[in-house]
């Protein structure tokens, strides 16, 4: 029971990296201490808004997960700081616009453009930090 809980329910997951730095696993280059996050999934991705920090499988490497920060829900404008287009882009229905906390170390909806909410694993409600 406790398995289908943890997949289907809740889980709590490791921030590796530095794209969401500062506000996910700050320290990890210096300590190598990585906050980990509370992820609920089912309901909790229905609501999405901006500020919402998700995990989403990967576009471009659909075997792997990331966690970025909403930053365009659909109808939103967006212009792009990199990459994907040259001027603003309209966040297209039943898709948001995520990119990292750090936009130096991001690989983002600046690269591949906006992504379908079908791929959004869940939503970050709790973090622990250097856990």
């Amino acid at each position: 029971a406790f398995l289908f809980v943890r997949d289907s329910v809740v889980s709590i997951d490791t921030v590796k990296g530095s794209s969401m730095s500062p506000s996910l696993s700050a320290s990890a280059h210096e300590s190598g201490e990585h906050d980990r996050v509370r992820i609920r999934r089912g309901k909790a991705t229905r609501n999405l808004r901006r500020g919402d920090i998700v995990t989403f499988w990967k576009p471009h490497k659909p075997d792997e997960i990331s966690i970025k920060r909403i930053v365009g829900v659909e109808g939103d404008i967006v212009y792009p700081k990199r990459g994907y287009a040259d001027g603003a882009v309209v966040v297209p229905y039943g898709h948001v616009w995520v990119e990292g906390d750090n936009w130096r170390k991001s690989f983002d909806s600046n690269d591949f453009g906006p992504i379908s909410k079908a791929l959004i694993d869940g939503k970050a409600t709790r973090v622990w930090r250097g856990w």
